[in-house]
């Protein structure tokens, strides 16, 4: 009896990945459909059977932990178990746990490896094997004969090295130390040094607090404690002793007096041990690296706008394949109203060559064929979601209509079909513009994080992009809310007093007018937490293990796409 091929649901928000994993599923003979974003991907599901499911975790209108939990609950309704396998870029590596304990069969990074893609891929399908042509079972040797990939992680690894000449020589003769994954975590030579400086000055604090709750039976701080010791020594690559960390963790917690009563010790003395492996740091406060070690948790800072070097909000990127009257029309109101307008045709070179000279795009299809259009949708769909840019489209509504079946709809704001009513057509503009300010402002973050040792690392990564304020606890969170509104909240989860939990629903009552965004750190990356996580509904969460760039692209991703769902759905209220 012939096999039935096997079908795969590709979901990514970008045109060229889905292109290109569709192509290399189509080459050993594997049938393949397209979703260009969560909801698509969810009616989809409900309409056909899928063997495999590759589900891009950042997407615009619902992110991939998103469409996973309700993905899960069409297969719980009908009866089947389909793999959900997570592709997203190298920034997200430290997370990969997380998106397993979400619930992901596996996790493969873009831009993908041909070998490693169907190793993962024939993985998740091995209990339904395709046949080729000739009717041979499609094993992974065989879809991998042939192929010579390259070495994983080249570039990263000579990065790192680069990175690590520069480190002083005597840290370098320092065992117990992973000066590459330390590097890597912290993003660069310079950072690493900070964070491990903080590691170092806060070791004889920070032990004699876990002495003293061992000894006193507090396993419920003991445990908070060392979760904190945990997550900064593999921050800093001090791994086994992480490890180690989170061993004396979950003992404190179910606890299991044996391993307490064994490992604490074996603990205590290897982080004392760091301050006689670290003490070059003491001698070398004031060198080029440490000269300025991280001051104390600053206060609430001013939440006054910071301009940038040039305000491109009131300008217009006008794209069009000619002029006509109501183009000119368009651009002369535009223009009357303090608008700047750059006028330019919807050919590709000349789209990306002004595609910095604004932050307001409006594309007139009027005079496009469909060729132009299909090209200059995809590229602009791409370009203003990458830039956080806002698009609007305008023209014949039959145009319009086929314009938003194409690659880059998903980006587009607003529609605007003739007859345009310049009036509001105007007014929505400088209600976009607003946002695109508000956007370019530099913004207010709060860090709520009892944990003093990593608690000045976030900031001072934080401080170069954002204003940026500090708390140990919730009720100082509070209190700092009560005189400045942040943009953001960086929330801990698990803190003594008010976990996290408790300090959003205090924030979110407390504030009934104010939306204040909500990030969780968390330090776990066990299913459970991530579940509850999940539950709570807040804005987002990041590992606290994360690489400094995956936080600081979380957030950066996070105002962009807020931004963005303002543009669709405030428009209305304006």
């Amino acid at each position: 009896m012939e096999n039935k091929a096997s079908r795969v649901l590709i979901v990514d928000d970008m045109a060229m990945n889905r292109l290109v994993l569709s192509s290399l599923l189509a080459s050993h003979g594997i049938i393949s459909d397209q979703a260009r974003s969560g909801m698509e991907c969810i009616r989809l599901c409900n309409e056909k059977d899928y063997d495999l499911i590759l589900l891009d975790h950042r997407m615009p209108d619902m992110d991939g932990v998103d469409t996973l939990v309700r993905l899960k609950d069409i297969f719980t309704e009908r009866g089947v178990d389909i793999s959900v396998i997570c592709h997203t870029s190298k920034e997200a590596l430290p997370n990969i746990n997380l998106y397993k304990a979400a619930g992901f069969s596996d996790v493969l990074i873009k831009p993908v490896e041909p070998g490693e893609f169907f190793e993962v891929v024939m993985t998740w399908l091995r209990d339904k094997a395709d046949t080729g042509e000739d009717g041979e079972e499609l094993t992974t040797d065989r879809l991998l004969q042939g192929l010579t990939p390259e070495k994983e992680g080249i570039q990263n690894e000579e990065e790192s090295r680069l990175e690590i000449e520069k480190l002083p020589l005597w840290l370098k003769l320092v065992p117990h130390i992973n000066l590459v994954s330390g590097v890597r975590n912290c993003g660069g030579a310079d950072d690493y040094m900070d964070a491990l400086y903080i590691f170092y000055s806060s070791i004889e604090e920070k032990s004699e607090e876990l002495e003293s709750f061992w000894e006193a039976c507090d396993w419920t701080m003991f445990a908070l404690r060392v979760h904190s010791l945990k997550s900064l020594a593999r921050l800093v690559g001090a791994e086994k002793l992480g490890d180690l960390a989170a061993r004396l963790e979950t003992a404190a917690r179910e606890n299991n007096m044996l391993v307490l009563q064994r490992d604490t010790k074996e603990l205590l003395d290897r982080y004392r041990e760091f301050s006689l492996l670290l003490s070059r740091f003491s001698e070398e406060v004031s060198s080029d690296v440490t000269q300025q070690p991280f001051p104390a948790v600053t206060s609430v800072t001013s939440d006054t706008p910071i301009k940038t070097e040039r305000d491109l909000s009131h300008t217009v990127l006008f794209i069009h394949s000619g002029q006509d009257i109501v183009a000119k029309g368009i651009e002369t109101r535009l223009t009357s109203r303090n608008f700047t307008v750059i006028p330019v045709t919807d050919e590709p070179d000349q789209i990306i060559t002004y595609r910095d000279s604004a932050d307001l795009v409006v594309y007139y299809t009027g005079l496009s064929d469909n060729a132009h259009t299909e090209i200059a949708m995809s590229l602009l769909g791409e370009i203003c979601q990458d830039d956080s840019k806002i698009l609007c489209l305008t023209g014949e509504t039959i145009n319009l209509n086929n314009a938003m079946r194409l690659n880059g709809s998903y980006r587009v704001s607003k529609t605007y079909p003739r007859p345009v009513n310049l009036d509001r057509f105007v007014r929505d503009m400088e209600y976009f513009a607003g946002l695109e300010q508000n956007y370019h402002r530099r913004k207010t973050i709060f860090v709520v994080d009892d944990d003093t040792g990593y608690l000045p690392i976030i900031e001072h990564w934080l401080s170069g992009e954002y204003n940026v304020s500090a708390f140990h606890s919730g009720k100082d969170a509070l209190r700092g809310m009560a005189a400045v509104t942040p943009d953001l909240i960086l929330l801990d989860y698990e803190m003594p007093d008010m976990n996290g939990y408790e300090l959003m629903k205090l924030v979110r009552s407390g504030f009934p007018d104010t939306v204040i965004p909500i990030i969780f750190l968390t330090g776990k990356n066990d299913k459970e937490l991530v579940f509850k996580v999940i539950e709570d509904r807040p804005d987002g969460y990041i590992l606290k293990t994360s690489q400094k760039e995956a936080i600081l692209d979380t957030i950066r991703r996070f105002f962009s796409e807020t931004m963005f769902r303002s543009s669709q759905t405030g428009i209305e209220d304006n």
